[in-house]
């Protein structure tokens, strides 16, 4: 049964409540249900909705998600194939002709796909990307039914795997939480078979991103499965002891979170070239985390010292990027008590997302207004 299935039935079990009895309040058929609760199909947003609303609770949603990105990375670190053929992971999403045959172009073209989205997303955001980006990682999935030499496949499946990561991430600043699990799930299944250590650390980077707000400890663990592979690059080391650290203070574990703080500035100072699928990740970049730690972990001065002096490096070409870091600024300045500042940055960040189609940055952007509507 699949962690969907599990939730969901638990759910119904926990009320009392019989299938048929389901089927006549969410207008699904019984035999639907059945094959939802047991694994054997896929529970679209709108069938969990249906069970809150109908049993009278919350949250379900939330715990689908948790479930199945946890499960995915147990599988990925176990070294498990998942149970789940990849074309189902794009439920609804997929239906392109399959080539006879792929070469190294195809990889390529994979590839060039993969820096132009991410491109799209670092200035437009995530929202902007993320349908594009669908339609590619379409056509590159099907790729993997075709014929071809194992090297060639092997380039593929890594390939493949950062387009789908980066696809995982535009939906994921879009807010749609779903997609974003099912396409997390595309890229944790194919990493593995691409041979690529820091893609493989870059898939969990980012698949914990998904669950760390509400559930930092867990997302602390699944960065901690990517830091005991020492094969990684220094870069993308340095990365995950930042990422690593920011979950853990959000955790309420400052003393470990401030331990990988050092470890990440250590590894950055050390510098390095990332991957060729990775050019988002720079030394600016490592430093934005490292201080988004600093500042989760009451490290408020430094952590506006170092958002100021960062803010200046990030230019049109990651307009999304900079958005963050101003509200995250404002968030510090009214902390500080700092509230013109504050508000004169949240304006900033309000113009600049007339441009930026991303939902993250809009969601933070109401929590600082928030905070300041509460300060007056």
């Amino acid at each position: 049964m699949s962690e969907t299935g599990n939730v969901l039935r638990a759910a119904r079990m926990d009320a009392k409540v019989g299938l048929d009895y389901m089927a006549k309040r969410t207008s699904y058929s019984k035999s639907m249900l059945s094959l939802v609760e047991n694994g054997k199909r896929t529970a679209a947003p709108e069938l969990v909705a249906a069970y809150e609303r109908t049993l009278g609770v919350q949250g379900l949603g939330e715990d689908v998600n948790r479930r199945e990105l946890l499960a995915a990375v147990a599988a990925m670190a176990a070294g498990a194939v998942s149970p789940e053929p990849l074309s189902r992971l794009l439920d609804g999403l997929v239906s392109p002709d399959v080539p006879s045959k792929v070469g190294t172009s195809e990889v390529e073209a994979v590839l060039q796909a993969t820096n132009a989205y991410t491109a799209i997303d670092l200035r437009l955001g995530g929202a902007a990307a993320a349908d594009v980006s669908t339609g590619a990682l379409k056509w590159a999935v099907s790729l993997l039914d075709a014929s071809m030499t194992d090297t060639t496949r092997t380039a593929l499946s890594s390939a493949v795997a950062a387009l789908a990561d980066r696809t995982a991430w535009t939906h994921y600043d879009a807010g749609r939480k779903y997609s974003a699990r099912q396409l997390a799930k595309l890229a944790l299944a194919t990493a593995d078979d691409g041979n690529d250590r820091d893609l493989r650390a870059h898939v969990l980077i980012d698949t914990a991103s998904q669950i760390g707000k509400e559930a930092p400890a867990e997302a602390a663990k699944i960065v901690s499965v990517a830091l005991s592979d020492t094969s990684v690059c220094t870069l993308e080391q340095a990365n995950l002891h930042a990422v690593c650290a920011r979950h853990l203070a959000n955790a309420g574990e400052t003393s470990r979170a401030r331990r990988h703080i050092h470890l990440a500035e250590q590894l950055s100072a050390r510098g390095g070239d990332a991957p060729a699928w990775a050019t988002f990740l720079t030394p600016a970049h490592v430093d934005k985390l490292i201080t988004e730690s600093l500042s989760a972990a009451g490290e408020r001065k430094e952590a506006i010292r170092r958002f100021e002096a960062i803010l200046p490096q990030f230019g049109t070409d990651r307009a999304r990027a900079k958005a963050g870091i101003v509200i995250s600024l404002g968030t510090l300045y009214a902390h500080e008590g700092r509230l013109e500042q504050a508000r004169d940055l949240a304006n900033q960040a309000a113009a600049a997302l007339s441009d930026v189609r991303s939902g993250r940055a809009t969601s933070s952007l109401q929590d600082l207004r928030r905070l300041l509507a509460t300060s007056d």
